[in-house]
């Protein structure tokens, strides 16, 4: 009977595809970052209950949470007092964009490491 049928959001797999917090990806498959859009919300929301902007510390992405030595920074470019925004601007000649150069506008940064620091070699 077609009465009995469930609505489409009453089904398990489409739930879970609906919430950030569950990848419903079989094994073995990469799913695209999404820059941990469901702490980025609670971030915003946090800081909108408490009648503020959101600052660097309201939002650290899975990513930046698990890595050892500190070396991935998740923030605001737009604003210049933001901690990655002062690693950028510090990180000068170093500091990339990959396809920068066809004006993409990337979202993610990256630094060179230098593993040669003779000067002479640069000129």
């Amino acid at each position: 009977m077609e009465g009995d049928e469930l609505p489409f959001y009453a089904d398990n797999l489409v739930r879970m595809v609906m919430n950030p917090d569950v990848t419903v990806r079989t094994r073995g498959v990469i799913e695209k970052c999404s820059f941990c859009i469901q702490r980025i919300q609670e971030g915003k929301l946090t800081a909108k209950r408490e009648n503020r902007a959101i600052m660097d510390h309201d939002v650290r992405s899975a990513c930046q949470t698990a890595c050892p030595t500190g070396a991935i920074i998740f923030g605001n470019l737009n604003n210049p007092d933001s901690e990655v925004s002062k690693v950028t601007k510090a990180a000068g000649e170093i500091a990339f964009k990959v396809l920068e150069e066809i004006n993409v506008r990337p979202a993610v940064n990256y630094s060179a490491k230098i593993t040669n620091s003779n000067e002479e070699l640069y000129s």
